[in-house]
């Protein structure tokens, strides 16, 4: 399971390349077969870590005691990346491309989080657009 939590802090420390590479191993941990044992069943946690790799990873979602933080790393080879998450009963869509950030704020209440340090309230069915540097 080390590659998925490898890939999240290579992306939090900016480190593009290895970012990928560890993602590239959780995902394809079955379809290339590393360990020679799929013909045993699949790994399901590794599916997991293909998840977390992406959101928390390359969607810089983190959570701790100050609340929710958002802060991407888009590889500069990927054209995009959209995800939905739920914090707090309050569903969110992020939605990330080469050039900006979108978050929309999918349920009737507000919610608060941190971008980039920044922290943010996103009222109810709104949308927060940024560039994505």
């Amino acid at each position: 399971l080390s590659p998925c939590v490898h890939a999240i802090l290579a992306c939090r420390l900016g480190y593009e390349e290895k970012a990928k590479e560890m993602y590239l191993r959780t995902a394809r941990l079955d379809l290339n077969d590393y360990n020679n044992d799929s013909d045993d069943g699949l790994h399901i946690t590794s599916m997991a870590g293909t998840w977390m790799s992406v959101v928390q990873g390359f969607g810089g979602i983190k959570v701790n005691e100050n609340g929710l933080h958002i802060n991407p790393f888009l590889p500069k080879d990927w054209s995009g990346l959209q995800f939905k998450i739920y914090f707090l009963n309050r569903a969110m869509n992020i939605d990330l491309s080469a050039n900006k950030v979108e978050i929309v704020n999918l349920s009737s209440e507000h919610v608060d989080f941190h971008y980039k340090g920044k922290k943010i309230l996103l009222p109810a069915k709104e949308c927060f657009i940024s560039e994505l540097t």
